[in-house]
């Protein structure tokens, strides 16, 4: 049976049908109210996917976003009132599940592309519902918290494009290349997905740059800098139904990362030092493919599913530096790396319902490689050109081989309480060929508690106690070079994978027509965090340290302006506070994590105007910075810290949805305040100091997206 819920203006009938025993409630909602979409909260449907315990808390369908016009299902989740999409995953294999969102109960077998990715090529005609679910209520372990799982049916064949061509003020090149043209439909058993889309990111800056030396001597200079990425990927989903209920999906992606940066620093003018002229030159080329599958079917009192996946990513990077001071002869720096890198992951998970709880086995296997060949190149001014110096730690190869083992379940212990445990292990083997051969293993215990309880109508608190364990970064067993910051790590094939103790509440409040707040506290208590430290022989690279600890507080919230006057208006607001602390390597004393910034607001307006295919909007960021810390530095480094934007937006020309968004309307600039010392920061005298604060000019995007 499919539970289709009607738009806001008939909750009053729906609440009636849904909630006989509850005269009171249908005598509240007034039909006449055509204000924001509130919620119906539903026992779940027979055909909801996730889990037969799991009751939907909130229910959406399309027709309760009709006035923003959404295109397809992704437009549809960013218009649920105080949800936030969670994008955390990441990492290598796929482990439990961790996106916040599902469809039709499952989450996709794939990593290139995340689960929002895959909403936006989903017409919202295909759309049957959205439920928000308690994720501790699902038979999907590893889910806490809201979770939407988006209900949907093919339809005939249909397609959707957006192009978002953006230009700037500045000295950014211009942007026309972003984009993407999909196209879905359903032939025989199988249901599929197609879609081309270009990825982009295109900066520019230019400003003062001021250093100064120990001896007060000020170098005043002009900086440049263009960066320009493109990212052409080719995407294809497909779902085949084999029968009665067994059902397979396969994933395919590739394409190309296609990168180019130049920066020029030259003295001004005005210097009365010699001329200086220092450029940076950066490029990247890389190929990537992947492939990833799934069968789900019965087997015996419960159902199996099988998951793999292949991917593979080669890369060629270069970047060289060049300085022409007068009177000294040229000098410059040139380092490039070849990589190749891939991914192997067999998955199996097993759930079978027993004793009024939902269970699940699951296991998997993942194989992880990285060969990779670092060069470095000095400029030798007789010859006019880079000569190669040995650079032995930029060359070898790592290999991780990693095992997870876990058991969940997952139990109501009231009507309104239920619970999920999940307990397992790690295994994994590390080995680096190259310069510093070795071979490591490591075996970690992970799971988590999580409890759903829905404390009162319309509060909804979760709770989760989770041991988790992370991944290292495979490029910091290597050395590598940053030219443009004059900074070199060290390889290093001692590190070690941190691990966690995570606390975290969440608590969510539907205020019915004024909207909703989420309230997230967290807790991380953090065991072998990686972080620049220093090494024998005076250098620095990628280490651990003991323990360290984050926490802090979320609000993400909406306030429905509608009861105060203004109808179609909607204000969101996001608030981030967080505190951290751990020991420095360097001076032993305590201090924040690296950039982790203290404090973040973000506040976005929206009105969409009655009777019209018109809407505008304002957003507004403000966030307090925090430093980076190396051995011999410390700096802020960071994009401007005010950002405001306008936009405004017409649904409906000639079928098509056209808006144009202005940003940086503060004409805020990038900055850079960095202090270098002779040696360690702990007991060195200063070098220098820099000060950069580059204008980026405002930037004014174009939207046009439709159906077809």
């Amino acid at each position: 049976m499919s539970l289709r819920c009607p738009q806001p203006a008939r909750l009053a009938l729906v609440a009636a049908c849904l909630f006989p025993g509850h005269a009171a409630l249908a005598q509240d909602l007034d039909p006449s109210d055509a204000g924001p979409p509130d919620a119906v909260e539903v026992p779940a449907a027979e055909d909801q996917a996730p889990a037969s315990r799991a009751a939907a808390r909130e229910v959406y369908v399309p027709e309760d976003f009709e006035r923003f016009a959404p295109r397809n299902a992704a437009d549809l989740i960013e218009e649920i009132p105080g949800f936030e999409i969670d994008n955390s995953g990441g990492g290598r294999g796929f482990g439990q599940a961790q996106e916040n969102l599902l469809i039709n109960g499952a989450r996709i077998s794939s990593k290139s592309t995340s689960t929002a990715e895959q909403l936006a090529r989903i017409p919202v005609s295909n759309v049957i519902r959205i439920e928000v679910v308690d994720g501790a209520t699902l038979d999907i372990p590893g889910l806490s918290g809201r979770v939407a799982n988006i209900i949907v049916e093919q339809g005939g064949l249909s397609g959707q494009f957006e192009y978002r061509p953006e230009f700037y003020s500045g000295v950014a090149n211009p942007n026309v290349f972003e984009g993407e043209l999909s196209v879905s439909g359903q032939t025989g058993p199988v249901d599929f997905t197609i879609a081309f889309e270009n990825g982009t990111f295109y900066r520019g800056s230019e400003g003062p740059a001021i250093f100064t030396d120990a001896a007060g001597v000020v170098d005043a200079r002009n900086n440049l800098s263009r960066g320009d990425s493109n990212r052409p990927t080719l995407n294809g989903q497909f779902q085949v139904d084999l029968g009665p209920e067994a059902i397979a999906n396969l994933n395919l992606s590739g394409g190309l990362q296609i990168f180019r940066s130049e920066e020029i620093e030259r003295r001004i003018a005005s210097n009365p030092l010699d001329p200086f002229n220092e450029r940076f030159i950066a490029s990247n080329d890389e190929w990537f493919y992947e492939i990833g599958a799934d069968i789900e079917f019965p087997l015996g009192p419960g159902r199996l599913k099988l998951i793999g996946l292949e991917a593979y990513e080669d890369g060629d990077f270069a970047t060289r530096s060049l300085l022409q001071l007068g009177g000294v002869p040229d000098s410059g720096t040139r380092f490039t790396r070849l990589s190749e890198e891939g991914e192997r992951i067999g998955r199996a998970e097993y759930g079978w319902g027993m004793w009024g709880a939902d269970w699940q086995v699951s296991g998997e296997a993942a194989f992880n490689r990285l060969d990779q060949v670092g060069r470095l190149f000095a400029y030798d001014p007789d010859v006019q050109n880079y000569v190669e110096i040995p650079f032995p730690a930029g060359a070898g190869g790592v290999r991780e081989d990693r095992y997870e083992a876990l058991l969940s379940v997952g139990f109501p212990v009231t009507e309104r309480l239920s619970v999920q445990l999940i307990g397992g292990g790690e295994y994994s083997q590390i080995a680096q060929t190259g310069a510093n051969a070795l071979s490591r293993t490591f075996q970690r215990p992970k799971g988590s508690l999580n409890i759903a309880w829905a404390a009162a109508e319309g509060l909804d608190i979760n709770l989760e106690i989770a041991r988790r364990v992370g991944q290292l970064q495979f490029g910091d067993f290597l050395a590598s070079v940053n030219l443009t910051e004059d900074q070199e790590n060290a390889g290093n094939n001692n590190l070690r994978p941190q691990q966690n103790w995570d606390f975290r509440l969440e608590a969510s409040k539907n205020f019915g027509r004024w909207g909703s707040a989420t309230l997230t506290l967290f807790d991380e208590r953090i065991e072998d965090l990686v972080l620049i430290v220093p090494v024998f022989g005076g250098g620095e690279a990628r280490g651990n340290i003991d323990s360290a600890r984050r926490y802090g507080a979320l609000l993400n919230g909406r306030l429905e302006m509608e009861p105060l006057g203004v109808r179609g208006a909607q204000l969101d607001v996001r608030l981030e506070i967080e505190n951290s602390n751990l020991i420095d390597p360097v001076t032993a004393l305590e201090r924040r994590f690296d950039g982790n910034n203290p404090f973040q607001i973000e506040i976005d307006f929206r009105h969409d105007i009655p009777e019209t295919d018109y809407a505008w909007g304002l957003g507004f960021r403000d966030t307090e910075r925090a430093r980076f810390y190396r051995v011999r530095e410390a700096f802020f480094d960071h994009p401007p810290s005010t950002f405001g934007s306008v936009f405004v937006e017409h649904k409906d020309v000639f079928g098509a949805t056209v808006g144009l968004r202005v940003g940086n309307v503060f004409d805020a600039n990038t900055t850079l305040l960095r202090t270098v010392y002779a040696g360690p920061r702990n007991d060195s005298p200063v070098l220098f100091t820099e000060e950069r604060r580059r204008d980026i000019g405002q930037t004014f995007r174009v939207t046009v997206a439709g159906n077809f």
